[in-house]
């Protein structure tokens, strides 16, 4: 759905993560009154919308989800996909989010007003001016795609997150979270990048910030659990859509 600033409690948070969420989602769910309902918000001009209900169920962008709370974080799980860990705060008409596969805090809005500003932006924007940096080609992967991956065992357990967006303009942006736990003590990392990125038929090619250049084979699908939601596939790996958007 970043953080609350880099604080000593947020790597706290992201190293007890894999063994919390294995607890929280197995029992049932707190009841959070300040969550319930319906918020919204426009990440950079793509609407999202996340409900909450009572009884840990809810939906994001319209598709279900399930949700828990524990202390201040918040654990959420699409359909099909591996949950996720975020540490939030509700005030009145406000929900900040932050971490898991979001880059910096989030604050929500009670309603749809958020989400219904940008659909209208977005439906009102000439077609004429999308940009194509990208090398004209490719424009129907712009967005935010991420993969999740969750381990829990009686000795601890690992999460990891990697979300890259594709920018209309050409520039990409990476993020990568990762976290383990066990007997021997506990350790989390994290890594990020930015450039430039185009499309030459089955291949994209990223251009790092740093001067590196990999290209990848590109592959097009749909989740295989969930056939609405597409996913790009990057040399055999597969990032799901992370915004609501049509399958392929």
């Amino acid at each position: 759905m970043g953080y609350f600033g880099k604080h000593s409690g947020e790597v706290v948070v992201r190293i007890l993560a894999p063994l919390l969420l294995a607890v929280a989602l197995v029992t049932p769910a707190h009841a959070k009154p300040e969550l319930h309902g319906t918020w919204s918000v426009a990440i950079d001009g793509q609407p999202l919308v996340v409900t909450f209900e009572n009884g840990g169920t809810g939906k994001v962008n319209g598709q279900p989800m399930k949700w828990q709370t524990f202390g201040q974080m918040l654990f959420v799980q699409q359909q099909g996909l591996q949950a996720v860990a975020y540490s939030f705060q509700a005030q009145g008409d406000k929900l900040n989010v932050g971490g898991g596969d979001l880059n910096g805090t989030v604050t929500l809005t009670r309603g749809t007003a958020a989400a219904d500003a940008a659909k209208k932006k977005a439906a009102s924007a000439p077609a004429a001016k999308a940009p194509a940096a990208a090398g004209g080609n490719g424009q129907e992967l712009v967005g935010k795609w991420c993969k999740m991956s969750t381990f829990t065992a009686n000795s601890g357990g690992s999460q990891r997150s990697s979300c890259f967006e594709l920018k209309g303009d050409g520039t990409y942006v990476y993020r990568y979270e990762g976290s383990m736990s066990g007997n021997t003590g506990s350790t989390a990392s994290q890594s990020s990048d930015a450039g430039r990125w185009k499309v030459a038929g089955n291949q994209l090619t990223a251009q790092s910030r740093g001067g590196s250049v990999n290209t990848y084979t590109l592959e097009k699908r749909n989740h295989p659990k969930n056939k609405r939601d597409p996913m790009i596939c990057l040399n055999g790996e597969c990032y799901v859509t992370f915004y609501n958007k049509p399958a392929w």
